[in-house]
């Protein structure tokens, strides 16, 4: 884990990019320190969702790992 607290964003938006072969997302993190923009593609997509998935399963059963 970090040795610092993590930012705690305060919005989050999105945006695509694209050129004439590639297609990503934006995931746009607003926090109090700025925002942080990551580039994601589909595979990103399926790794982020499940993370989530499991973050609200364990955020929802009240378990901290």
């Amino acid at each position: 884990m970090s040795e610092k607290p993590p930012y705690m964003p305060t919005g989050i938006g999105m945006g695509m990019m694209s050129d004439d072969e590639t297609k990503v997302g934006v995931l746009i993190f607003e926090t109090a320190q700025g925002n942080f923009d990551f580039a994601v593609n589909l595979q990103a997509v399926d790794v982020l969702t499940k993370a989530i998935n499991e973050i609200e399963m364990h955020l929802r059963s009240g378990r901290t790992h």
